[in-house]
């Protein structure tokens, strides 16, 4: 028997991609996932996990009823520059069970250098350390390319976020 390694199974990636950035992690509850940036060629697990989440966690994250991606935002979420725009998935199998981004907000140019973060986990696999691990990598990607802090708006009502962000 051969063992294969998801590097070795996953698909080529565009000039840039930061295959560095990916990791097998270790979930709360013992099992494991991996955290990959996202590409490209994820726009259609996008939309599937998209549809497994419920319209109240779509609400947490947009502020806003989202039933849908629209193609515009799929190619935005999808496509980032791994610098400025950052992205990561969480997948188990060939599902996509999370997405994590940052995209900068303040110029370079001397002041702190700020970056917007958010995150979007399917109601299944909520409470499982998964906000938190895809913060740490982020956090660790925000560090490589010059990020000093990151800020997040979120409802009051989101304590399990609020929670993270603490």
């Amino acid at each position: 028997m051969r063992l294969v390694s998801s590097s070795e199974t996953a698909p080529a990636k565009a000039p840039g991609y930061p295959r560095h950035w990916e990791a097998d992690v270790l979930l709360r509850d013992g099992h494991t996932a991996h955290l990959r940036p996202i590409s490209g060629d994820d726009a259609e697990l996008l939309v599937e996990f998209y549809e497994q989440v419920s319209a109240e966690s779509k609400y947490m994250r947009f502020f806003a009823p989202m039933p849908r991606l629209s193609e515009r935002d799929v190619e935005r979420f999808t496509h980032v520059d791994h610098h400025d725009r950052v992205a990561f998935v969480l997948t188990v199998g060939q599902k996509m069970i999370a997405v994590g981004r940052f995209d900068k907000i303040t110029p370079d140019g001397g002041a702190p250098v700020e970056a917007e973060v958010a995150f979007l986990v399917q109601d299944a696999h909520q409470g499982r350390g998964i906000a938190q691990l895809l913060l740490e990598h982020l956090a660790q990607a925000g560090r490589e390319r010059g990020i000093d802090t990151f800020v997040a708006e979120v409802l009051p009502e989101n304590s399990r976020m609020i929670q993270i962000f603490r």
